[in-house]
C-alpha cells in the first residue's frame, strides 16, 4: 500500500503539501459514505489513505458503479482504490452502454461537497432577493477579467444569479493582491470595499485577526486553480474565464 501511495505523491493532480494544510485543521477526519459497508478492511483503506496525507486532510470513500472499485473524494479530486486496496487509480472511467464519462459526474459531486465545508459566512456573496443559479468564484482582486465581470454584477444578479466570491490572489501570500484581498475582507463594507477595489480605488481598511484569504486559497488549489476568474456551479461544473451575464446564465440553464 505504502508504495502506491508513494506513486500518488508524483501525481501533478495532488497539490502539495503545504496546500493541504491550515491553522484550523489540526486533526484527521474520516468520513466513509454509509452506503459502502463499514467493515474491517474498508477502514484499513482509509486509515492507510491518511497515513500519507499531511494532518488535517479528509478523504471520502464513496462507492462506485464498477465492481471491485470504491471511488476516493480528497477535496475537489477523484481516484478509485480497489476493494482489496492494493491498487489506486487515476483517470476517467466510461459507461459502455450509455458513453457517460462516470469519473467527470463523480468530480462534480467532489467539488460541491468540498465547497460546503467552507462556510459561507467567509465569502463576500451578491444575491438578488430571489436566485435560480448560484455560482462561487474564485477572483483576484487585480486580474483584469474578473473586474470586467464585475462591472457587470447588477446584471448578473438580474438574471438571477446569486454570486459568492472567494479570494485567490494568483501572486500569491505575501503580495499586493494579497494584502487588497486583506483589505476587502476587514471593510466594514465588503460589497462596496470589493468594487472599489476592482475598479483599482485604494482602501483604508485595517488589517483584521479573522480574514480567511489563506484558506481561500488553500482551497483553489486544491481546486487546482490556474487562472481567474474560475466559477464553479451549482452543479458543480467549473467555468473558467469571463462569461456576459447573458452567456453566463445561458450556461447555467444547459443551453
Amino acid at each position: 500500500m505504502k508504495k502506491i501511495i508513494t506513486t500518488l505523491a508524483l501525481m501533478t493532480l495532488i497539490i502539495g503539501h503545504e496546500s493541504l494544510t491550515s491553522d484550523e485543521s489540526n486533526s484527521l477526519e474520516t468520513s466513509v459514505d454509509y452506503q459502502v459497508s463499514t467493515d474491517q478492511r474498508i477502514e484499513e483503506i482509509v486509515t492507510d489513505l491518511l497515513d500519507f496525507f499531511p494532518e488535517g486532510t479528509k478523504v471520502n470513500l464513496k462507492s462506485s458503479p464498477m465492481e471491485g472499485l470504491y471511488a476516493v473524494h480528497i477535496g475537489s479530486q477523484v481516484f478509485y482504490i480497489s476493494d482489496d486496496g492494493k491498487f489506486l487509480l487515476s483517470g476517467d472511467i466510461y459507461s459502455t452502454q450509455t458513453s457517460e464519462n462516470i469519473t467527470d459526474n463523480e468530480r462534480k459531486i467532489a467539488r460541491i461537497e468540498f465547497l460546503n465545508e467552507l462556510d459561507s459566512s467567509s465569502m463576500i456573496i451578491f444575491s438578488p432577493i430571489e436566485y435560480q443559479h448560484s455560482v462561487t468564484i474564485f477572483t483576484d482582486i487585480d486580474c483584469g477579467y474578473c473586474r470586467k465581470f464585475h462591472q457587470q454584477i447588477d446584471a448578473v444578479m438580474n438574471k438571477g444569479i446569486q454570486v459568492r466570491y472567494i479570494f485567490f490572489p494568483r501572486s500569491g501570500p505575501d503580495t499586493e493582491s494579497w494584502y487588497k484581498a486583506q483589505k476587502v475582507w476587514c471593510n466594514s463594507n465588503q460589497l462596496q470595499a470589493i468594487t472599489l477595489a476592482k475598479q483599482g480605488k485604494s482602501l483604508n481598511s485595517q488589517k483584521c485577526s479573522n480574514d480567511p484569504v489563506q484558506q481561500h486559497y488553500d482551497m483553489g488549489r486544491m481546486f487546482n486553480v490556474q487562472g481567474t476568474p474560475t466559477m464553479v456551479t451549482d452543479a458543480g461544473e467549473i467555468i473558467v474565464g469571463y462569461l456576459s451575464a447573458a452567456d453566463l446564465r445561458d450556461r447555467l440553464d444547459g443551453k
